[in-house]
């Protein structure tokens, strides 16, 4: 019986990355382990094929390897605004690449779901560090070393990915470059706003109903962190934190912040809420990876709400509608989460803050 807070369904036995080092996992294993019918034959598993395909474009310069893996009019979501062709993803990684050309990736996890008929989810996340010795959007080269986490959320299929979720911690990487977050939001939100996806911020009520959680099942993964999502960011039932983290839960936020332990957990959790204090939070994906080090679930959510001064976003203005795309990560031991990453784009957020 599984310790798990959830049952897992039986599925193929894919490539595990975590405390493995690189140099390793870009060597193809000549065997395939999982159907992937249309993919190339050197691919042994969706993981191997995401993460060989990211080294294969980012680290070894094969730019033009994204012809090979991306749709021709593949959809890339970000909180700077949405792409929707393969020549777009290409521009935009010649730019990141021009930006910080020695940068690297340290691979912690990639969470899957799907199969060859229905098409693959993935969930990447990594870390990638990097010397800032080229213009960026947010100014000029600076000359010093940044690091950030990501995550690529992709939908691929017969070799190609034709739907991703891109985000970064561009807040974490602003500080270390040097600048204000809310001055370099300031000047792109005085810039033509790019397409971006559909915001209606929710209302908090329903009439004059008694507002109640999510009522479902939580014996799967997906019912499970409906489950954790609604009692403790929507609901705000920060009292339950002890029936989701372990005492020592070590959580890796946004902006480059950390916190451990419940009470570090909550504080940071409740400094988020304060800034969208009519945030609703809506689960928008599931899936997950059985690792070395334990089972990781990959969570990818939108937080909808209206902006108020104080808390995580700082002095921000007042009543402005925002949506914040984030995905976490939560690593198990047992029943309860001992390490959490959660990635969103705190300066797309702000940009949103004050275009208004």
């Amino acid at each position: 019986m599984s310790s798990y807070p959830f049952i897992l369904p039986e599925r193929d036995k894919v490539t595990r990355i975590r405390h493995r080092h690189t140099s390793e996992l870009r060597r193809p294993s000549g065997t395939r382990t999982q159907s992937l019918n249309g993919f190339e034959d050197d691919f042994t598993d969706i993981v191997d094929y995401i993460l060989r395909i990211t080294e294969q474009i980012w680290v070894d310069r094969g730019i033009g390897r994204i012809y090979d893996t991306y749709d021709a009019s593949c959809v890339v979501y970000s909180a700077m605004g949405v792409v929707r062709s393969v020549e777009d993803v290409v521009v935009s990684t010649l730019q990141g690449i021009n930006a910080t050309p020695d940068g690297e990736s340290h691979h912690l996890n990639i969470a899957w779901s799907g199969d060859n008929v229905q098409g693959f989810y993935t969930s990447h996340l990594g870390f990638a560090h990097s010397t800032n010795s080229g213009a960026t959007m947010f100014g000029p080269a600076t000359g010093r070393r940044i690091g950030r986490f990501f995550v690529a959320d992709c939908i691929s299929r017969d070799n190609r990915i034709h739907t991703e979720w891109l985000m970064r911690d561009n807040g974490a990487a602003v500080r270390q470059m040097g600048f204000d977050p809310h001055e370099v939001a300031r000047r792109l939100a005085a810039t033509p706003a790019p397409e971006s996806p559909v915001l209606c911020v929710p209302t908090r009520l329903e009439g004059q109903a008694i507002r109640t959680g999510y009522a479902g099942p939580v014996d799967t993964p997906q019912g499970w962190f409906e489950n954790h999502f609604s009692q403790l960011w929507n609901m705000r039932r920060l009292d339950r934190l002890a029936e989701h983290y372990a005492p020592g839960i070590i959580a890796h936020w946004a902006g480059g912040r950390t916190a451990h332990g419940r009470r570090n957990y909550s504080a940071l959790l409740i400094s988020l809420l304060a800034s969208l204090p009519t945030g609703t939070v809506r689960v928008e994906n599931v899936c997950w990876s059985e690792e070395t080090d334990g089972l990781i679930v990959a969570v990818r959510w939108t937080l909808e709400g209206t902006t108020r001064p104080g808390g995580l976003l700082g002095d921000v203005p007042t009543g402005r509608p925002v949506a914040i795309m984030g995905s976490s990560h939560f690593r198990f031991a047992g029943p309860l989460i001992v390490e959490e990453w959660t990635v969103f784009d705190e300066i797309g957020v702000l940009v949103q803050a004050y275009r208004g």
